[in-house]
């Protein structure tokens, strides 16, 4: 008897998991076929000769110049972790990701090792949705109100570095700081956000912070607060530097709160598959 519910819980826990992943699946083909309609540039100097002198060094630091500007990417993440509130301990998650930059999207599906409990985060058009289901039976969570929309295309905006071809979009505006930070100012279907993103001497992007994301504190209850994503390092993909560890934190009035993190193994530019 033990043996046989042993049998139905995993192949519920199958079931959960392969639903949430074809969700994140069908959704991924239908921004790569809006992918499909837009010319692959190359990045050249006279393609990036108006943006910010600190962006236009983090693409020759990197190795961009010369190479096919992504309109989308596969984000592979070798391991990523999630701390669901700032009292719990970390969990290990198996992240899947994809970026569309024409049009601007995100998708992620993620999936807590060793529990049956699925996730999957959305923006495109807007339009953002978070979605968490237990064995695909439970509803934990679902949200998709304007905060989580504004939210959403924050968690894109500070992946702009990461998927270098958002750097050349018509609807996000450039304004230098100094030397070391660009202030950017982004509007897709009607939401504005703004950000800071940091760079070092030798020209790589180490942060980016901003105010505009939202920290849930309740059922429909949103307050914005400081949030901040960080490198801590880089790493060497096919001659470019790419971004390896990421750590991804609220500054709440109690403290600092980590609640993401991960080590990338490789982005996969420019898919169509």
């Amino acid at each position: 008897m033990k043996r046989t519910v042993s049998v139905l819980l995993l192949l519920l826990i199958f079931i959960s998991c392969a639903s949430m992943k074809s969700v994140f699946t069908k959704e991924k083909s239908e921004l790569v076929e809006r992918n499909r309609g837009h010319k692959i540039e190359t990045f050249t100097e006279e393609l990036i000769k108006d943006l910010p002198e600190p962006l236009k060094k983090y693409l020759r630091v990197c190795g961009y110049i010369n190479r096919p500007v992504p309109v989308n990417a596969n984000v592979c993440w070798t391991e990523s972790w999630l701390k669901m509130s700032p009292d719990q301990e970390w969990k290990e998650l198996h992240t899947t990701q994809f970026n569309s930059v024409k049009p601007i999207g995100r998708l992620a599906y993620m999936k807590i090792t060793g529990m049956p409990v699925a996730a999957r985060d959305l923006y495109r058009d807007g339009y953002g949705e978070m979605k968490v289901k237990l064995m695909n039976l439970i509803k934990v969570a679902f949200d998709n109100s304007k905060e989580v929309a504004q939210s959403a295309l924050i968690t894109t905006f500070c992946e702009f570095m990461l998927i270098p071809g958002y750097l050349l979009l018509d609807n996000v505006k450039w304004e230098s700081i100094d030397d070391y930070s660009v202030r950017g100012t982004l509007v897709d279907n009607g939401i504005e956000v703004s950000g800071i993103f940091y760079f070092d001497e030798e020209g790589l992007f180490t942060h980016f912070e901003t105010l505009d994301r939202y920290f849930t504190t309740g059922k429909n209850s949103y307050k914005k607060v400081r949030f901040s994503v960080l490198v801590e390092g880089y790493k060497i993909q096919d001659n470019l530097k790419i971004s390896e560890k990421v750590n991804v934190m609220w500054h709440l009035p109690e403290g600092e709160y980590a609640y993401y993190k991960g080590t990338i193994d490789k982005l996969e530019f420019n898919r169509f598959e």
